[in-house]
């Protein structure tokens, strides 16, 4: 064969030259992409985990969030038949649940639910576990049991256990979670049992919160008894003090209806008698009645309603007129024209007025003037009560209105002022007092003007 020159190879010759290089190249080039189909394939296959990775998350985190929501509203209502329906809620998002309750220690052995809608059979599983001394067990380990629903068992099925959760607050079992449920034992993981064990923590600070509201209310209950019946007491002792001028002011009337009696039997009657005569009953009607209506027992719940303090004022000083005038003490008053209603209790206003008539009458032993003005400020309606008497120093002006402080020895109760400051304040109304020694001693009060609601 003929040898070709170098310089003079065909380009048949070159591609014959270059052809195992491209098959080579072909070759490479397939594996690469064999290669980067399978690394697309895997990034596809954990981009679609990472996707299903991420709803997991975010399903997760909503539990969570919902969890949080519904421990919140446990721990913080006072609401008993709410702690348990939300604790139901939660549970279910651990366990299903056939039904539970919280079985709270009543102090004599026994267990004691804390929602009213508890079926007989839990409540009487949950007293079989005390008296056989599970619970005993649970409180004092601090663990959570899973006991099997042996009735359940005994009619051929299985799987329905009972869990008893203990429910823990400063280190002392106050009582335990009962939960009725379908889960098998074999089932039930480490985190079961832990998430369980959470929510019974959250109920247990649920249950401490609506007992200590239960002690308040409570408390409070005693507390405005207790105040009424103060009220009360302070009422009998000022008609006590009273009695003698009252029963003077009902003999003038009943000496004036016995003469005339006595004339109309002797058959010499006056002229008009038989108005007369209805007259002085109407004035003794109005006399028992005002002190009636003064003596009633006060009320523990101190309803407002509008109350004309003109009308509250004029029976308290037609009550105590007569023996007041016997004492060389005058009452001025000075109505301050039309007025509008306040928000009030007319009984109670009236122990106000007669404790400082009193007091201002104790202040005046030879006598004086006794002066009440009204007036219109703003939205409160003013009344001050102004007397002549030898005044209060400085250093006891600033302890009138504390509880049983009194300047009247054996005789003051140190009640009647204190009173006073309370009830006005109960009228969300404000108190004040003046006074100077040898010239007398002023008590201003406003009351907030009646508004009807809207």
């Amino acid at each position: 064969m003929t040898a070709v020159s170098p310089k003079r190879r065909t380009a048949v010759q070159i591609l014959e030259e270059g052809l195992p290089h491209f098959e080579q190249f072909i070759e490479s080039r397939e594996s690469y992409i064999k290669a980067l189909e399978q690394t697309i394939g895997v990034l596809r296959q954990e981009n679609t985990s990472a996707g299903t990775s991420n709803l997991a998350i975010r399903s997760s985190i909503d539990e969570l969030v919902a969890m949080q929501r519904l421990s919140n509203t446990i721990s913080t209502t006072n609401d008993s038949e709410l702690i348990v329906r939300e604790l139901i809620e939660l549970t279910r998002q651990v366990i299903p649940v056939i039904e539970c309750n919280i079985f709270l220690f009543d102090g004599a052995s026994r267990l004691s639910p804390l929602s009213s809608k508890s079926s007989p059979r839990l409540q009487q599983e949950a007293q079989q576990q005390m008296e056989a001394g599970i619970v005993d067990w649970v409180i004092e380990e601090k663990k959570t049991v899973i006991i099997p629903d042996l009735e359940h068992m005994i009619s051929g099925a299985n799987g329905r256990n009972f869990v008893i959760v203990p429910l823990i607050i400063r280190s002392r079992g106050i009582g335990v979670y009962v939960i009725h449920t379908e889960k098998p034992q074999q089932e039930f993981s480490n985190q079961d049992v832990q998430l369980l064990s959470v929510l019974a923590n959250q109920a247990a600070v649920g249950v401490e919160n609506w007992r200590t509201h239960q002690q308040l209310v409570k408390a409070n209950e005693e507390l405005k008894s207790s105040h009424a019946q103060m009220i009360q007491a302070a009422k009998l002792a000022a008609i006590g003090e009273l009695a003698a001028g009252i029963a003077h002011e009902i003999k003038n009337p009943l000496q004036v209806l016995l003469l005339h009696l006595d004339l109309v039997e002797a058959g010499r009657p006056m002229p008009n008698w038989t108005q007369m005569f209805s007259k002085q009953v109407r004035r003794l009607s109005d006399i028992t009645h005002r002190l009636m209506n003064f003596a009633r027992n006060a009320s523990e719940d101190v309803t407002m309603e509008p109350v004309k303090l003109r009308k509250v004022i004029d029976d308290i000083v037609a009550m105590v007129h007569h023996e007041f005038r016997g004492c060389g003490i005058e009452i001025e008053m000075d109505q301050g024209g039309d007025l509008p209603s306040v928000a009030g209790n007319a009984n109670y206003l009236q122990q106000v007025f007669l404790n400082l008539l009193i007091n201002a009458r104790d202040a005046m032993p030879t006598g004086g003037t006794i002066g009440i003005a009204l007036s219109l400020t703003g939205f409160h309606v003013c009344v001050r009560v102004r007397d002549t008497g030898a005044g209060i120093p400085p250093e006891v002006l600033e302890k009138i209105f504390r509880p049983f402080f009194t300047t009247k020895g054996e005789k003051g109760t140190g009640l009647g002022l204190a009173i006073c400051h309370k009830i006005i304040l109960q009228h969300k109304g404000d108190i004040r007092v003046e006074s100077e020694v040898g010239k007398g001693t002023v008590f201003t009060m406003y009351l907030p003007v009646w508004r009807a609601p809207q």
